[in-house]
């Protein structure tokens, strides 16, 4: 039976490791603070499968969004799904301040001090210890021990990313972001040379880069 038991969980791991949105609807647990009942499994949806498909499949995915669509919600999970199988790769997560990037992230204090949780820290808790790996957390960073990726949280501004070389770039609300213009101008030579660039936002008008970017122009 521990035999059956380990060969199971090696195919659900092999399984993991490639389909990520597996991954996602079949151990992401999220937490919705406007609903009593509020951890719940991550929803299998149509129109969010089809985003995971597109944020993985794409080298830029700019996403216009309204509140409680789980966007936020499927990017925690795909950063946390790509850090925990692929080498050597790092994420950076941005954000207008500092403190909402972490709250994305990584907070500070212990899952045994029964401290509130970043979203991404939220989803490795309630990961099965076989599935989650090792996880080293400080305030605004996640690293994987088995991956050596590592995600870091960013507050806004052109020279936060400039100098940084990532796999991957999530630009949160970013129409909303002071530097939005410098950021993408700072990173567009990184996608050239295969960053992936997700922005995601509510909509603020059309003056600005996000809209820009959304609109194709």
């Amino acid at each position: 039976q521990d035999k059956l038991l380990q060969a199971a969980r090696q195919f659900t791991l092999a399984k993991c490791a490639t389909d990520g949105w597996s991954f996602t609807t079949g151990f992401v647990w999220t937490r919705y603070e406007a609903d009593q009942d509020s951890v719940k499994r991550f929803p299998n949806l149509p129109y969010l499968e089809a985003a995971w498909r597109d944020i993985h499949e794409s080298l830029r995915v700019v996403i216009a969004k309204s509140r409680q669509m789980r966007v936020s919600w499927l990017l925690a999970a795909y950063c946390v799904w790509f850090a925990r199988f692929h080498d050597h790769k790092q994420i950076l997560w941005q954000t207008q301040k500092e403190e909402d990037a972490n709250t994305m992230v990584c907070l500070p204090g212990s899952e045994k001090d029964g401290g509130y949780a970043a979203r991404m820290q939220f989803i490795l808790r309630h990961l099965p210890p076989w599935l989650k790996g090792t996880w080293k957390e400080s305030e605004g960073e996640l690293s994987c021990k088995e991956t050596s990726s590592t995600i870091i949280a960013l507050p806004g501004g052109a020279n936060q990313v400039r100098s940084k070389t990532a796999t991957i770039i999530v630009e949160d609300e970013f129409a909303f972001q002071a530097e939005q213009a410098g950021v993408y101008q700072a990173v567009a030579p990184l996608i050239q040379k295969a960053t992936k660039f997700i922005a995601i936002s509510t909509p603020n008008g059309r003056a600005n880069q996000f809209s820009d970017l959304y609109h194709g122009v």
